[in-house]
């Protein structure tokens, strides 16, 4: 007995489906690293701005009140120091606050519906792959159901439960030969 077609078709449409979740969940991981490493970014750049304007401030008083060149200097020192430690300090601090899930600019709404689009996106293709109720979800895999289409391909398997079977029966003479 040959397998149907319409065992490897719908094979092939748990394969189609789990290929586009992979996809998917794959955007979603380079989509958030992209969002935190723009945030961050964002959060040096004020930074420093803010920091820069502190020292102008800092060295036009000091020429206002007609300090001395050396002593100027000595407090642009200082105040590089101390930037550069707060600077360091300021990022960790940040970069906790964001693990934290801290922001609502303009830019990270946008970013945050890009990823919401994403995620609805997951959702979508997850619930279509449960539609496809004949192949247990743990068995739901990209490896294991181009197996089963294989199987079905050359003959070794006429239907859905019995590529599953020989799938298993495989898996089990793997694990035993390591």
């Amino acid at each position: 007995m040959e397998p149907t077609n319409k065992e490897i078709i719908y094979c092939q449409k748990v394969l189609h489906l789990l290929e586009d979740l992979q996809k998917v969940q794959q955007s979603i991981e380079s989509f958030a690293e992209y969002s935190d490493k723009q945030k961050i970014h964002t959060h040096q750049t004020l930074s420093l701005i803010l920091k820069l304007i502190i020292f102008l401030i800092i060295l036009g008083v000091g020429i206002l009140l007609k300090l001395s060149l050396v002593l100027l200097l000595v407090i642009s020192v200082v105040y590089l120091f101390i930037f550069c430690l707060l600077f360091r300090y300021d990022s960790k601090k940040f970069k906790e606050k964001l693990a934290l899930g801290g922001g609502t600019s303009l830019k990270m709404k946008s970013l945050n519906a890009d990823l919401n689009k994403l995620k609805a996106e997951e959702i979508k293709i997850q619930t279509e792959l449960n539609h496809f109720n004949r192949i247990p979800s743990q068995f739901k895999t990209i490896e294991v159901v181009s197996h089963m289409i294989r199987y079905m391909k050359r003959g070794e398997a006429q239907n859905i439960e019995e590529a599953l079977y020989f799938w298993k029966m495989d898996e089990t003479k793997h694990s035993a030969g390591k």
